[in-house]
């Protein structure tokens, strides 16, 4: 018996290829970056990129997310051709040594979008959900890929100081339904929608969004949960992002039960885990 819990009959086309989310998926990160916040995924050799690409897709990761701007509060700005110089060999690369690996795109940058879907991406996955760049949008629907959108005030060098709501959830869902229409009128059907976890929010405002993630089912659209060792877990419990993988599977299991349909994880065999258990579970 299939679990209400999960996101219920909701395909998409990537690759040619329907992706069913009755069953959650684990999607892997892979930084090309030198600064991103967990320095275990930093990885800027070509070897070391595959290699860990290797791992994670032997672990069960049914995505790869490559992204060359590090988007953690506070980061520092990278020159678009820096970001080409990162993503595009990298996604090369990977889409070479492993052809039948989805491969999402980590960029709010439509140039960057567009080169990383002509080498080989199948999805984009934008933190701005389209508005740091106003070609976005158009980029997408030319490509016709599935979308993740998500939900963030300001830039990431900002968002820290855009953390006053007038109610966060429902605040969120309007922002989503405004955005679906703009995709919707574009011809983006696809959409993935990503609800911004340490973006633009305090720690309280992330377990609240937590908590309440299954409000966001109201949209209809599969739900990315991105909480792999962020800040709400290694403050709440005092320690560092080297040190909060188990606090991240903690929440990667209440995200499941609250409907996520993929998560976004550093860590692919113990978020795949995760969803075993509970699908077996339900």
């Amino acid at each position: 018996m299939q679990s209400k819990l999960f996101s219920v009959n909701k395909t998409l086309l990537i690759k040619s290829t329907l992706a069913d989310f009755s069953s959650p998926k684990v999607m892997g990160i892979v930084n090309v970056t030198p600064d991103s916040f967990f320095a275990g995924s930093r990885q800027e050799e070509t070897v070391a990129q595959l290699k860990q690409v290797e791992k994670m897709l032997r672990e069960g990761a049914d995505f790869i997310d490559v992204g060359g701007y590090s988007s953690r509060p506070g980061g520092a700005d990278v020159p678009l051709e820096e970001e080409l110089n990162r993503v595009i060999p990298a996604i090369q690369a990977i889409t070479k040594e492993f052809p039948s690996a989805i491969l999402s795109v980590d960029t709010f940058r439509a140039s960057v979008a567009d080169r990383a879907l002509d080498a080989g991406a199948a999805l984009v996955n934008d933190i701005s959900a389209g508005e740091l760049d106003t070609e976005m949008v158009s980029t997408v629907a030319r490509w016709k890929v599935p979308y993740i959108a998500m939900h963030m005030r300001g830039t990431p060098q900002t968002m820290a100081s855009h953390t006053d709501y007038e109610n966060l959830l429902k605040d969120i869902v309007f922002y989503f339904q405004q955005r679906i229409r703009v995709y919707a009128e574009a011809g983006i059907h696809d959409v993935i929608i990503d609800p911004g976890f340490g973006f633009a929010k305090t720690v309280e405002q992330n377990f609240q969004l937590l908590n309440h993630l299954s409000y966001l089912r109201i949209l209809e659209r599969p739900v990315l949960a991105g909480l792999s060792r962020k800040s709400m877990i290694w403050r709440t419990l005092q320690t560092t992002s080297d040190q909060a993988l188990n606090g991240t599977t903690a929440l990667h299991a209440v995200a499941l039960l609250k409907g996520a349909s993929i998560l976004r994880v550093h860590d692919v065999k113990e978020a795949v885990e995760t969803v075993k258990l509970l699908n077996k579970l339900l």
